[in-house]
């Protein structure tokens, strides 16, 4: 990927310059993978387009401080409302991912990996091109407001709101996962979670050693997290679509328990500091940072 395409915030750049390029790259790589001008096959062009999405809306969380309540609603909801077009025609792929790294019988595989390849025959063809056309006219639209974007301030100041809520909201989902892991729960807490991993990402070149290892240990809590999900997912369109054995669901269920008992030990270390300290830790790294780049 081309450095003008990177998303992470270059040292020394002029952070309204810099986040204007990180949404134009994200956008601009979104629409190659659907328009098929990508190696990608059309599943790994929209499993693509869906990662670049959910970057863009980490992007505006972190920036919403700087652009506003008005801007961040409308980019947020066009990012997302794109983001659910795509999420329908992956579902079976998702579902067949899944299957494949579950710990059940060969046959039992075999039959409900036939019955999901035939949901996907009579439903994904034209649903992935409908929703592929649809998303590359939101996206092109959104490409041509990032220029009109309030982006003014080089400074921290300009981030900590975002990066704040950010935090604030991972730990609040958390502790509420804890108390209460239902599907929604740990759904919720894994958003916000991709949030962080993707805001890190933006951020590593503050200190790399630091903001990578968080970032690996966000991205490693992010994984559990949706594998769980999918689990779940699977689960469901199984009772609904097919005839399955107590086998499968307890295969399910005992997966679901390892990845839960994982992500908690993860969120423990993840979600350690208040928002408060995390918050100024990351300050300090940034004045660090610039202060190096102007040193002679």
């Amino acid at each position: 990927m081309s450095a003008e395409r990177a998303y992470r915030l270059n040292a020394g750049e002029p952070l309204p310059q810099g986040i204007a390029r990180v949404a134009n790259g994200r956008i601009g790589h979104a629409l190659a993978e659907l328009r098929g001008k990508s190696d990608s096959t059309p599943v790994e062009a929209v499993h693509e387009a869906r990662k670049d999405l959910k970057k863009l809306r980490a992007l505006l969380r972190m920036t919403r401080g700087e652009l506003g309540d008005a801007s961040f609603r409308r980019e947020n909801l066009c990012f997302r409302d794109a983001g659910r077009e795509l999420a329908g025609v992956r579902d079976s792929d998702v579902m067949l991912d899944t299957l494949k790294a579950l710990d059940i019988p060969a046959g039992m595989e075999w039959e409900l990996r036939k019955t999901i390849q035939g949901h996907r025959a009579q439903n994904g063809g034209d649903a992935r091109r409908t929703a592929t056309t649809g998303v590359v006219a939101i996206l092109r639209e959104a490409r041509r407001r990032v220029n009109d974007w309030p982006l003014e301030r080089h400074s921290f100041d300009a981030l900590r709101e975002g990066l704040e809520r950010t935090y604030r909201h991972g730990r609040r989902d958390f502790r509420a996962a804890q108390g209460d892991p239902t599907v929604e729960a740990l759904h919720e807490w894994r958003k916000r979670v991709k949030d962080l991993w993707y805001q890190h990402t933006l951020l590593r070149e503050l200190w790399p050693p630091v903001m990578q290892a968080v970032g690996n240990e966000a991205h490693q809590l992010a994984n559990r997290l949706g594998d769980d999900h999918d689990l779940a997912m699977l689960a469901d369109w199984v009772r609904e679509h097919a005839a399955a054995e107590p086998e499968f669901f307890d295969a399910v269920a005992s997966r679901r328990s390892e990845l839960q008992a994982e992500a908690m030990a993860l969120g423990e270390r993840l979600y350690a500091d208040k928002p408060g300290p995390y918050v100024r830790r990351l300050r300090r790294l940034w004045n660090t940072a610039q202060t190096s780049v102007r040193a002679p």
